[in-house]
């Protein structure tokens, strides 16, 4: 299972990375796409714009955005859900 997590790169970003980190197995690939990088932000941003990634950070477990990024922000319990 693949979970892409889309950040800006802030403190509040770096702490839904931890908890997705905490939240994943060995099984699970984890890939961090920061948009605060200049040098990769046009591919990320044009990545999360397929997803309908509207604000960050953002949580996509098998190509679909959980369901709480698009609403009110990452909740743990919903990637923990997705996971299983």
């Amino acid at each position: 299972m693949k979970v892409e997590v889309f950040t800006a790169g802030c403190k509040f970003c770096s702490s839904v990375e931890t908890q997705v980190r905490e939240a994943v197995t060995d099984q699970h690939e984890v890939v961090v796409y920061n948009l605060g990088n200049s040098d990769a932000y046009n591919e990320y941003s044009k990545k999360a714009e397929r997803y309908g990634i509207k604000s960050l950070p953002s949580v996509v477990v098998d190509g679909n955005l959980l369901s709480c990024c698009k609403q009110n922000g990452f909740r743990k319990e919903q990637l923990v859900a997705a996971l299983s």
